[in-house]
């Protein structure tokens, strides 16, 4: 099975005459890429909020730790490279609280070697076939 964002199309390489009958169904599970500028809320997203907050906090850090000791107005000291590893610190928690809450387990990801078809109007199996080639 092969996708090409640049033509927007699916291609399902298999043999149509012998794979696949009458009856039988094919699912497939797809995401699309939406438009920002139409959909604002994709920016309202606190995790994501939240993570740009540590990249941010990090590279501020990083620039910071090139002038350790340097006193700002005020003579206040602002300490780079404590503030770059408590940034690390929170962007790795806040990747594994994404990967908890978000990501499906290994065995989901891996894939199905065998398929069953299932027909929608008997909810009967029609027939057991092999798609590891596809």
């Amino acid at each position: 099975m092969r996708f090409n964002q640049l033509s927007n199309r699916l291609y399902v390489d298999m043999d149509w005459g012998t794979d696949i009958t009458a009856g039988e169904y094919l699912i497939f599970e797809v995401y699309r890429k939406v438009d920002p500028d139409t959909y604002t809320d994709l920016y309202d997203d606190i995790y994501l909020k939240r993570y740009l907050t540590a990249l941010i906090k990090r590279q501020w850090g990083q620039n910071l730790s090139k002038f350790s000791g340097t006193a700002m107005l005020g003579g206040v000291t602002l300490n780079g490279p404590e503030l770059f590893s408590s940034a690390i610190d929170e962007q790795q928690r806040l990747e594994e609280e994404i990967r908890l809450n978000y990501e499906e387990p290994p065995h989901m990801q891996q894939g199905i070697t065998k398929c069953q078809l299932m027909s929608i109007s008997t909810q009967a199996p029609l027939q057991n076939k092999d798609y590891t080639k596809i």
